[in-house]
């Protein structure tokens, strides 16, 4: 939608009306081919992605040659306290509007940075220090040129605030760019769908998410998947979101509060890795949350003021997903606790025996439960169902977890499914077994 927008000031007929229109076929379009996998055409993302970058620093540079070069002072800090001592009571505002420069969609830049951002939500796609390496080298030089080139551009046109993305770009080069920026702002809205797939196949596999079907689109990245139900339920919301706000003002009011949401999160969640997992010091790891989240907390207050323009959108899904995974998780933690207290000992079967009175036909007969040791209770209401029973029955129960098995590449880590198999076989035999 960020980049759609951009064509109500190149064509005068091109209003609100057709943006949303424009924005929802895209929409539709991208969601439709989710199923085919990004294998096809992933190789045109970093191309797509560099000539991007290049572009937002390149005309950052023009602009800064160009209008006013003297914005460079912007990168000394000193003037961060000279702002908020001549401006203490905007000051607290503005750091909102720093937050919605990542965000905001009016701004270009910002539509490719959380989209990006979103890949280490998946590290078979990306490895840690590729990701670290493309955005200290490549991201954060070429968007710092395209805003200090935007603020350069203001200081001699101020009216243009509300569309200085392209309002900023040479007149000859606005139709290159803008398909470019569609192109980019594609691409980052396919790596947060991406994203949004392997963080709820994470949460299945921790027992926090409803178990939904999940389609593995490439036959050699273990990462790339498709789940259906979550591909269309995002479909359906971007298109509702869409079609209310109307606005990518209030959008990006949205994903400001979202973004600082995330953050908070994120650092709770390593504070808690480094003392559990990592054995930190303690005064290392509290040092961690105090530094980072006393920030995050001050960017919080900030974008909260959004709240009535947008900002209750992340508020109000956060909520729901909550109430769905903790009723999910509360719901399998008392199933499995059932089954706990309920289950049958092996002993107690074959004391059982002949006693049984169950017709045995030939054959194998597989059950399939959560418990690694015994017999599930509902193996007693299985007997009395049914009036004959298979000579051999395997009570397989199994637990597998990803485990990161060695880098391929600079680009992907390649993943082993470590799975283990607990199987206990009727009547006589107890087995074990363990494979990859």
């Amino acid at each position: 939608m960020s980049a759609v927008s951009g064509l109500q000031g190149e064509i005068s007929w091109f209003g609100t009306n057709a943006v949303v229109v424009v924005s929802i076929i895209i929409l539709v379009g991208l969601f439709s081919i989710q199923q085919f996998g990004t294998g096809k055409v992933g190789f045109l993302f970093a191309p797509v992605l560099g000539l991007w970058f290049f572009s937002l620093g390149s005309i950052g540079i023009y602009n800064l040659v160009k209008h006013d070069i003297s914005v460079i002072r912007a990168l000394n800090p000193a003037y961060i306290y000279f702002f908020f001592k001549k401006n203490s009571g905007a000051a607290w505002s503005a750091l909102g509007g720093c937050v919605l420069c990542i965000t905001d969609m009016l701004l270009g830049p910002g539509d490719i940075f959380p989209g990006a951002e979103a890949m280490f939500a998946d590290l078979g796609h990306f490895c840690v220090e590729s990701i670290q390496i493309a955005f200290t080298c490549v991201v954060f030089p070429c968007l710092l040129l395209a805003y200090m080139g935007q603020a350069s551009y203001l200081m001699k046109y101020p009216d243009s605030a509300s569309r200085i993305f392209y309002d900023s770009i040479p007149e000859s080069l606005f139709w290159p760019v803008f398909v470019i920026a569609t192109l980019a702002a594609m691409i980052a809205s396919q790596a947060m769908i991406s994203a949004t797939f392997s963080c709820v196949k994470q949460a299945m596999s921790l027992g926090c998410f409803p178990r939904l079907k999940i389609v593995h689109t490439s036959r050699k990245l273990m990462g790339q998947i498709y789940i259906p139900v979550i591909n269309y339920f995002l479909m359906i919301m971007c298109i509702v979101v869409v079609s209310i706000f109307r606005r990518t003002t209030d959008i990006a009011n949205a994903y400001g509060i979202a973004e600082v949401g995330v953050m908070i999160v994120s650092t709770t969640l390593v504070t808690l890795v480094m003392l559990l997992i990592w054995k930190t010091n303690l005064f290392l790891a509290l040092c961690f949350p105090l530094v980072f989240g006393s920030v995050e907390l001050v960017y919080l207050s900030a974008v909260l003021s959004k709240i009535k323009e947008g900002g209750w959108l992340p508020l109000v899904f956060a909520t729901f997903f909550l109430c769905v995974m903790y009723t999910w998780n509360y719901g399998s933690v008392l199933k499995y606790q059932s089954e706990v207290r309920e289950k049958i000992s092996m002993d107690f079967m074959l004391e059982l025996g002949s006693t049984l009175g169950t017709v045995r036909v030939p054959g194998i007969g597989l059950l399939y439960n959560e418990l690694v040791q015994g017999i599930p209770s509902i193996f007693g209401q299985f007997l009395l169902s049914l009036p004959a029973i298979h000579s051999t029955i395997v009570f397989v129960c199994i637990k597998y977890v990803p485990v990161p098995l060695k880098r391929k590449g600079f680009f992907s880590v390649e993943f082993v499914r470590r799975t283990t198999i607990y199987s206990n076989v009727l009547p006589d035999t107890v087995t074990k077994m363990s494979g990859r």
